[in-house]
C-alpha cells in the first residue's frame, strides 16, 4: 500500500501475507505470558522473606533471615531465573484462549493469591521448619526460642536453663555422675549439658539486666579494670547478684552438648583470650558492642558504697543476702550493711529495680592488693593463689605459648609436667622436677609452675605487678563465652538453613511457573536459559554458605548435608498442588471444538481456572 495508508492503518503487513496476523497475536499472547509468569515467579519470595521479621516482632524469637540474605536472593539468586522466563516457549493452548479483555491485567489478585497465598506461604513455612530443625540439632529446642530474640541478648550474653535430668559432660565426653543438673550448676570442667534418654530443657532465659548507666568511659580499654567509670553506654547490663539469682533459681549456665559435636566448635570459647575478637564481635575495643554482651568482668551492685537508693534493697542480713527473692550468700559477705533490711515484707525484688551504680571487678592483679573486690573475685589470698573460684568471673593464666587454657574444678588437682612435657603430678602434689606447665591448661597466679620454654614462673607477685592487654603482661585475660557463642554460632546455621530453603523453594516455584495451564510433562525441560538459571542459583548458594572465609563475613555457615533436606519435601509440595491446580483447571474448563476439523479452536474458562488460574 502507499505510505499514507501504512500511516492510516492500525496493522500493516509487511510480507503480504495475512498468516503473519496470527502469528503476532501469538508473540504477544507469549510477551504477555511471560512477563506475567516473571513477576509471579518473582514475587513469591517476598512472603518467606517478610515472615522472619514478623516473627521476630511477634513472637520475639531470635532473626530467622538476616537482610544480607534477603538481598542475597533479590539480587543474586532470583535474577537469572527470573529474566529467563523470557526465553520461555509458548504453552500448546496458548491460541485456544479467548481474548483477553480491556480490565485484564499483568498483576491480577488471583496472581497475588498463587504467588503470596499458597507458593509463598508453602515457602515460608520450608523457611521455619529448616530454621528450628536446625536450632533444635544444635541444642536450642522450638520451645525455648520465644521470647529469647527480641533484644541483644542472644549470641552476647549467657543463656541460662532450667533442667530436667540429663549429664553434665567434659570437652572428651565423659559424665560427672555426681552432679545432678537439675540443682547442681555446671563446672569448670563439666561445662556441658547432654539431655541423654530422659533429660529436658523446662525453660531458659538470661540473667536480668539491673545496672544501667548513661555515658561512656572515655578511655576505656575493657580488659583493665582501672579505665572503667561507673558507665556503660546507656545499655542494661547483668550484675553477679543477677547471675548468683539465676542459679539460687536453679537456672544454670548452658552449654549444648550438640554444640560441642557440631563444625563450629572451637574448645577456646572455654577460655577466650580477650585480645582476640570474638565472633559475637563484643571484645572489639568497640564500646556499642561491647556493653551489649557480656563483660570481661563482673559487676556488683553489693560492693559499691554510694548509691544511696540500694539501702534496705537487699531482703535479709549480710552474709544470707536476698536477690531476686532467694539466697545469695557468697557475694554479700563483705558488703555494706546498709544495704540490707530485715523487714522481708516490703523487699523491692532486683526484677523491679534498674540500679545506676555499681562496682566493676575483673580480677586483675591490682585488685588482689584491697579488699574493695574480694568477694566478687574469691581468690585465696591467705595462701598466695589466685585461682578462680568464681565461675563468673574472667580468669587469667599463663600457659606454655602464652595464650589462655582449660581450668580444672580444683586448684590442687592442676597437672604439672616434666621437662619433657609428661605428666607427672599436680599443684598439690609434685617434686622439683615435676614443676613444668603443661600444654592446654590455665596457670593461674600463684600456681608456681615454670614455662619449659621461657622459664617464666607463675607467681602471685608476677600477676600484682602487671596491667591486663598490655604488651608486656605475661599472664593472659580469659573468658568463658561458650554458652553465648554457641548460641551465636548456632543461629548463624539456622539463618543460613531459613536461606537455603528460600532458594529451595523458589527452584520449585520457578518450575510450577513455567506454565500457567499445562502440566510440565507437556511443556517439558527445552528453556537451557532456564537451565543455567537454576544452575547458577545453585552455586551461588553454595558459594555463599561454604566459602570461608566469606560465609563468616556475610553471616552464612558451611551448613551440614542433611541441612538441605528438610525444604525438599515442602518444594515437592508446591510442585504437586500446582500440578493439581492445574489439572483441576484443565478438567473443568469447556472447550469449543470445530465441527469440520475437530480441532480445539476455543476454551472457555471454567470456575476453577477463573478463580484460582492467573
Amino acid at each position: 500500500g502507499s505510505e499514507v495508508s501504512k500511516q492510516a492503518a492500525d496493522l500493516v503487513l509487511i510480507d503480504d501475507n495475512f498468516a503473519s496476523i496470527v502469528n503476532g497475536v501469538e508473540e504477544g499472547r507469549l510477551i504477555f505470558d511471560n512477563l506475567k509468569k516473571s513477576i509471579a515467579y518473582t514475587i513469591q519470595s517476598n512472603i518467606p522473606e517478610i515472615t522472619p521479621f514478623l516473627a521476630f516482632i511477634i513472637f520475639a524469637i531470635p532473626l530467622p533471615l538476616t537482610t544480607f540474605l534477603i538481598l542475597a536472593i533479590d539480587l543474586g539468586t532470583d535474577m537469572i531465573p527470573a529474566i529467563s522466563m523470557a526465553s520461555e516457549e509458548p504453552e500448546l493452548d496458548i491460541m485456544q484462549r479467548n481474548p483477553r479483555t480491556k480490565d485484564d491485567r499483568l498483576v491480577t489478585p488471583a496472581m497475588i493469591n498463587f504467588s503470596y497465598g499458597y507458593i509463598g506461604m508453602i515457602q515460608a513455612l520450608a523457611g521455619f521448619f529448616s530454621y528450628m530443625v536446625v536450632m533444635n540439632d544444635y541444642g536450642y529446642k522450638p520451645q525455648i526460642l520465644f521470647n529469647r530474640g527480641n533484644s541483644d541478648a542472644w549470641g552476647h550474653q549467657p543463656l541460662f536453663c532450667k533442667f530436667n535430668g540429663g549429664h553434665y559432660m567434659n570437652l572428651n565426653g565423659d559424665i560427672n555422675e555426681a552432679l545432678n543438673p537439675t540443682i547442681d550448676p555446671p563446672t569448670r570442667e563439666y561445662p556441658f549439658w547432654f539431655e541423654g534418654y530422659d533429660g529436658e530443657v523446662v525453660d531458659c532465659g538470661y540473667a536480668y539486666n539491673n545496672f544501667l548507666s548513661d555515658g561512656s568511659p572515655l578511655q576505656l580499654d575493657f580488659r583493665n579494670s582501672e579505665t572503667y567509670t561507673v558507665q556503660t553506654n546507656g545499655k542494661h547490663t547483668a550484675t553477679i547478684e543477677s547471675y548468683e539469682a539465676m542459679e539460687q533459681n536453679h537456672y544454670f549456665e548452658y552449654v549444648p552438648w550438640r554444640g560441642r559435636t557440631s563444625s563450629y566448635w572451637n574448645d577456646s570459647m572455654l577460655f577466650h583470650n580477650t585480645n582476640d575478637i570474638n565472633k559475637g564481635g563484643n571484645f572489639a575495643q568497640n564500646v556499642n558492642t561491647y556493653f551489649r554482651g557480656r563483660a570481661a568482668g563482673l559487676w556488683s551492685l553489693c560492693e559499691q558504697t554510694s548509691d544511696t537508693r540500694c539501702e534496705n534493697q537487699f531482703c535479709g542480713e549480710r552474709g544470707s543476702a536476698i536477690v531476686r527473692g532467694v539466697e545469695v550468700p557468697v557475694i554479700s559477705l563483705n558488703a555494706d550493711p546498709s544495704r540490707f533490711s530485715t523487714d522481708c515484707s516490703a523487699q523491692t525484688r532486683m526484677t523491679s529495680n534498674l540500679y545506676d551504680n555499681a562496682l566493676y571487678c575483673n580480677g586483675q592483679g591490682s585488685e588482689t592488693l584491697s579488699d574493695s573486690c574480694a568477694s566478687v573475685n574469691q581468690y585465696d589470698l591467705e595462701n598466695n593463689i589466685a585461682y578462680p573460684n568464681n565461675r563468673f568471673q574472667a580468669f587469667y593464666c599463663m600457659g606454655i605459648n602464652d595464650s589462655c587454657g582449660q581450668l580444672t574444678d580444683d586448684a590442687a588437682t592442676l597437672p604439672f609436667c616434666d621437662a619433657d612435657g609428661n605428666v607427672c603430678g599436680t599443684f598439690q602434689e609434685h617434686s622439683d622436677n615435676c614443676s613444668f606447665m603443661c600444654e592446654d591448661y590455665c596457670y593461674w597466679p600463684g600456681s608456681q609452675a615454670l614455662n619449659p620454654k621461657t622459664s617464666q614462673l607463675s607467681s602471685l607477685e608476677q600477676f600484682q605487678a602487671e596491667t591486663p592487654g598490655t604488651s608486656t603482661a605475661k599472664y593472659q585475660q580469659c573468658v568463658n563465652i561458650a554458652s553465648q557463642e554457641a548460641a551465636y554460632e548456632s543461629l548463624k546455621h539456622a539463618q543460613g538453613a531459613f536461606f537455603v530453603s528460600i532458594v529451595i523453594g523458589q527452584i520449585a516455584g520457578l518450575l510450577v511457573c513455567k506454565t500457567r495451564w499445562l502440566s510440565i510433562k507437556s511443556q517439558g525441560m527445552r528453556n537451557k536459559f532456564m537451565l543455567f538459571g537454576i544452575g547458577t542459583e545453585v552455586m551461588l548458594v553454595l558459594f555463599l554458605c561454604y566459602c570461608k572465609p566469606l560465609n563468616v563475613g556475610l553471616g552464612t555457615r558451611n551448613l551440614r548435608l542433611v541441612h538441605f533436606f528438610p525444604a525438599i519435601p515442602f518444594a515437592i509440595l508446591i510442585c504437586c498442588f500446582d500440578e493439581a491446580r492445574k489439572l483441576l483447571m484443565r478438567m473443568s474448563s469447556r472447550e469449543g471444538v470445530d465441527a469440520i476439523s475437530g480441532e480445539t479452536i476455543i476454551r472457555g474458562k471454567g470456575w476453577i481456572e477463573r478463580n484460582f488460574g492467573y
